[in-house]
């Protein structure tokens, strides 16, 4: 079992939770356009943390000989 970075963790799930919160709440923006920047910039900040985490999982990985 590989060892997961805790910090690198609650980021992904402060980003999932940011970009579902953002996703959802649309009606709360003035434009829908606004609405659409939001959402992308949210959808990056995830993609990122996930990335971060995943390469953290494949450095920590076991290497074979």
């Amino acid at each position: 079992m590989v060892a997961v970075d805790e910090g690198l963790q609650a980021e992904v799930e402060r980003a999932r939770s940011d970009y579902l919160a953002v996703s959802r709440n649309g009606a709360l923006y003035g434009d829908p356009r606004a609405h659409e920047v939001a959402e992308e910039r949210a959808w990056d900040r995830l993609q990122a943390a996930l990335r971060a985490l995943e390469g953290e999982n494949t450095d920590a990985a076991p290497r074979a000989a």
